[in-house]
């Protein structure tokens, strides 16, 4: 994951506390990225909002399991 440090905060991070979107490549395994790529030819959705949204429930505020 790619970040510029500017003024203390780290990349993603607004004066308002909120986040920017930050472009992140994530390398797979082939048997799962075969499978992604099924997965999201059957359910007609592109493969970065499943990934997205993967993460998104993954890192769920509040969840400790990660």
């Amino acid at each position: 994951m790619k970040g510029n440090v500017m003024g203390g905060r780290t990349g993603g991070e607004t004066g308002n506390g909120e986040r920017e979107p930050v472009s992140v490549t994530v390398m797979l395994p082939a048997a799962l990225a075969d499978q992604l790529k099924e997965f999201c030819r059957n359910c007609r959705v592109p493969r970065d909002l499943v990934v997205e949204r993967a993460l998104i429930e993954y890192f769920r505020e509040g969840d400790m399991s990660h």
